[in-house]
């Protein structure tokens, strides 16, 4: 299984949530994704690469945004050891 986080985007983007989960593929972890309940606001990173950018709307559904080329590289606070939870 790899390793997959989330990162919950909730208040304040300059102290962000992070979650560590295992999964089999991005798929799985992709279904993982759209089940947190803690934020309306989520990027799944699989290691250093951004998979997706959702929120989620007023009718209670995830709203996928695109990763423009280049932008998916990891910011400070979403890496292993850098404070964020």
């Amino acid at each position: 299984m790899r390793l997959y986080h989330l990162v919950l985007l909730e208040g304040s983007e300059a102290d962000p949530r992070r979650i560590e989960f295992r999964a089999d593929d991005p798929y799985q972890a992709f279904q993982a994704a759209l089940n947190e309940r803690r934020s309306s606001e989520v990027e799944l990173w699989d290691g250093d690469r951004l998979l997706v950018r959702m929120s989620k709307t007023e009718a209670n559904l995830w709203k996928l945004h695109g990763t423009p080329p280049g932008d998916a590289k990891a910011p400070p606070s979403s890496q292993p050891g850098s404070g964020a939870a």
